[in-house]
C-alpha cells in the first residue's frame, strides 16, 4: 500500500513539472506574441506619421532635381553662347548657374537621406534587429526629427489633436555613438505617450489648456542628457513604480500593449549603458530625463 502510494506520489508529481513546463511554454509564446503585437501596433501608428514626413522630404527631391535639370538646360545654352563670345557677363551667369545647382544637389542629397533615414526607422519596428549598429549621430537633428514624427503618427489617427514643441537643443553636442534605430524608437515611445497624456488632459479641459512638449538636450562631461517633458495628465508614485515593468499599461484595452516603455528601458540601460529617469506630478506634467554615455563603442 505505501508502495502504490509512493507510486501515485511520483505520478502526480510528473504531471504537475508537465503542466509546469506546459505553462511556462505557453508564457514565453504569448510573450513572443505580445511582442510582436507591439511592434505591429508601432507600424500602425506610425504609419500615417511616416507618411507625412516623408511627403516633405521626397518634394524637396522632386522640386530641387526639377530645377536642377532645368538649371542644366540653361547652362548648356550659356556654353553655346561663350563659343560665340567672351562675355564676361555670361562667364559670371555660368557661375551663378554652377552655385544655384550645387546648392539644389545639396538639398536633394539631405532630403534624400531622411527619406531614407525615415523608412529605415519603419522597417526597424517590423523586422528582428540582430544587432546594434553604433555610428557617430546628431543627437539634436535625432531628437527634432523623431518626436515630430511620432507627434505626427498620432495625427494620422486624431486630426482634431494639436499640440506644440518648445526645443531648447545646446549646440555644445558633439556627434555620439549610438543606436540610431534603438534610440530613435525609445524617442518615439515617449512621445506617443506623452501625446495621450495630452489628448487625455485636453478632452477634459478643453479650450482653457494648450498641450505642449518640451524638448531638450545637455551636454555633460561623460554623458548627454535628454529631456521629454509633457504638461498632460501626470502620473501618481504607484503608477511610476510599475511603468517599466512589461505588459503594464495604464491605457485602455486595445490601445496599449505595455511594452513601449519597458522595450525603452532595455534600450537605454542595458544597450547604451545610460539611465532613464522619470518624474511627475499628477495632473501637471511627466517628464523623461535619458542619460546617455559618450564614451560609447
Amino acid at each position: 500500500m505505501g508502495i502504490q502510494e509512493k507510486d501515485m506520489d511520483t505520478n502526480k508529481d510528473q504531471s504537475l513539472k508537465k503542466e509546469q513546463d506546459i505553462t511556462g511554454s505557453e508564457l514565453k509564446d504569448l510573450q513572443q506574441r505580445f511582442i510582436e503585437s507591439d511592434k505591429l501596433a508601432s507600424v500602425g501608428r506610425l504609419t500615417a506619421g511616416i507618411l507625412h514626413e516623408i511627403k516633405n522630404p521626397l518634394n524637396f527631391v522632386n522640386n530641387f532635381t526639377k530645377l536642377s535639370l532645368e538649371l542644366l538646360a540653361e547652362l548648356k545654352e550659356l556654353m553655346e553662347d561663350i563659343n560665340e563670345t567672351k562675355d564676361k557677363d555670361i562667364i559670371t551667369d555660368i557661375e551663378d548657374v554652377s552655385s544655384m545647382l550645387e546648392s539644389n544637389l545639396k538639398r536633394i542629397l539631405e532630403n534624400g537621406e531622411r527619406a531614407q533615414r525615415i523608412i529605415f526607422t519603419m522597417l526597424d519596428q517590423v523586422h528582428e534587429k540582430q544587432e546594434t549598429v553604433f555610428e557617430p549621430t546628431d543627437i539634436n537633428k535625432l531628437v527634432d526629427e523623431f518626436a515630430k514624427l511620432a507627434y505626427h503618427g498620432v495625427r494620422g489617427t486624431n486630426k482634431e489633436f494639436n499640440m506644440t514643441f518648445k526645443t531648447d537643443y545646446d549646440p555644445a553636442i558633439d556627434k555620439v555613438n549610438v543606436g540610431v534605430q534603438e534610440i530613435s524608437r525609445v524617442i518615439i515611445n515617449i512621445v506617443n505617450n506623452a501625446c495621450y497624456a495630452l489628448n487625455e488632459k485636453k478632452s477634459t479641459m478643453k479650450n482653457s489648456f494648450s498641450p505642449e512638449i518640451s524638448l531638450k538636450t545637455k551636454k555633460h562631461k561623460d554623458f548627454v542628457e535628454i529631456i521629454i517633458r509633457d504638461n498632460g495628465t501626470g502620473m501618481p508614485k504607484s503608477v511610476i513604480d510599475k511603468i517599466f515593468k512589461p505588459f503594464f499599461t495604464t491605457k485602455p484595452k486595445g490601445q496599449g500593449t505595455g511594452l513601449g516603455l519597458s522595450l525603452s528601458y532595455e534600450i537605454i540601460t542595458k544597450i547604451h549603458n545610460g539611465k532613464i529617469r522619470i518624474s511627475s506630478v499628477k495632473n501637471e506634467f511627466t517628464e523623461f530625463a535619458l542619460d546617455i554615455p559618450t564614451s560609447l563603442k
